[in-house]
């Protein structure tokens, strides 16, 4: 919705076009149609990364339309786009924004960040990066983090002034989210520092190829010929 405030206040009302790998989460195609987009899927190719090809004939065949691409990294594969650099400077050529799904974000605390790769907007699941259990159904919060072009639009709220100047309306009832999980990933961060962050990301990708390797044979995982990364869906 920051994305299409954005498209909107240039003038390009008529940018409604989403590109979504398909080896998206299901969330994601979800989540773009409810904020009024149009999605095409982009193919993956045999190793599981993004088909650069295929992405570059989509944007360009939708360029006067295309207004994002959302894109997990790592992806929900459990793979790390090699690609990354030249997908994202894609849709900037093609008038796009691009936004990360943070869905994985513990595979990237400390050894890289959406600002590298070229993102627009993402959002954080403090309540799964940052060591708040996710079972339940709850609790949950997502702030975003957004590219300068889209601080006007970050989201307000009816009754406490937040929110960029040019604010889209509130998400969530909750202008800051949630106080206890904000506390506890604030807590986190500090306590573990910049070296703790960085051995707890090496740690969950070291443990999520060990259980790979123990349950080959019996359960096989996708393009396990690539570096395999916690998935946290």
């Amino acid at each position: 919705m920051v994305i299409r405030a954005y498209h909107e206040s240039r003038g390009d009302h008529h940018r409604n076009v989403c590109l979504i790998p398909s080896s998206a989460h299901g969330t994601n195609p979800a989540s773009a149609v409810m904020a009024g987009m149009k999605v095409v899927v982009t193919k993956a190719n045999d190793d599981g990364n993004i088909d650069v090809d295929d992405l570059r004939e989509k944007a360009e065949l939708h360029k006067d339309n295309l207004a994002a691409l959302m894109v997990t990294y790592p992806s929900t594969h459990g793979v790390y786009e090699s690609a990354i650099k030249t997908i994202t400077q894609l849709i900037h050529d093609n008038g796009g924004q691009v936004y990360m799904d943070g869905a994985n974000m513990n595979a990237q605390v400390g050894l890289t960040n959406p600002g590298n790769i070229g993102a627009d907007v993402c959002h954080l699941n403090l309540h799964k990066t940052f060591a708040i259990p996710h079972g339940g159904g709850g609790p949950g919060v997502g702030p975003i983090c957004v590219a300068k072009q889209l601080v006007p639009f970050l989201p307000g709220n009816p009754l406490i002034k937040t929110g960029g100047e040019q604010a889209i309306t509130a998400i969530s009832a909750a202008p800051f989210g949630s106080a206890l999980a904000c506390l506890i990933s604030y807590g986190y961060i500090r306590m573990l520092g910049v070296k703790g962050l960085k051995k707890s990301t090496e740690v969950a990708i070291l443990n999520a190829n060990y259980i790979k390797q123990r349950l080959q044979g019996s359960f096989e995982t996708l393009y396990s010929e690539n570096v395999v990364v916690p998935l946290m869906k």
